[in-house]
């Protein structure tokens, strides 16, 4: 299931995870009526002010001895290492949670899919949906499968150079890749 705000199950949405429930035309109209522009605005701003929360008090009790960082001690057994490549990597990760959080391009892609599943879970013709889905498992991962070794043969051939001239590491490297992006377009097409 994709990203939305509502769920719209027999005709009438409900907030996320249950709530409020409203017509489905009476959602749609209201969309309509506000606009995706809006939609977007007011969801940027709840977005922004949860990272803000999340690094005002999450943050600080990760870093500090309060019960989460207690808790991770305990679960990874950290205290019983006392080691500080494991201090750096646990504090790394915090550290690029939050980044990942603040990053525009994050930041981007979670309104732009929490947008259109909204305006998608609202509306009752899931068409677009279909065909998104129909194109990526009948069309593209089929081409895709036809050509894998035409594809990671050539990937191969231009990744040999940066992998120093062995061409293993080159084609494991093609290989792995042309997983990734299998990985990603059944991903796509199972949050549809």
């Amino acid at each position: 299931m994709g990203l939305t705000a509502i769920e719209c199950p027999d005709g009438v949405c409900h907030s996320h995870h249950g709530g409020h429930a409203v017509e489905r035309r009476a959602m749609e109209q209201l969309l309509a009526d506000h606009g995706r522009e809006w939609c977007e605005r007011l969801a940027e701003r709840i977005y922004e002010m949860s990272v803000d929360t999340f690094s005002q008090t999450v943050m600080p009790s990760l870093h500090a001895s309060g019960w989460q960082r207690r808790h991770l001690d305990w679960e990874f057994k950290l205290q019983e290492l006392d080691s500080e490549p494991d201090r750096t990597l646990v504090d790394g990760i915090i550290n690029a949670t939050e980044s990942f959080l603040r990053s525009s391009e994050v930041h981007r892609l979670f309104i732009q899919e929490l947008v259109q599943g909204t305006f998608d879970e609202a509306s009752d013709d899931h068409l677009r949906s279909e065909a998104v889905r129909e194109l990526i498992e009948q069309e593209i991962l089929t081409l895709l499968e036809e050509k894998r070794d035409v594809l990671t043969e050539r990937l191969s051939a231009r990744l040999l150079k940066r992998a120093g001239g062995r061409l293993d590491r080159a084609q494991q490297a093609a290989q792995d890749g042309f997983m990734d992006v299998e990985r990603l377009l059944c991903n796509h097409t199972e949050s549809l």
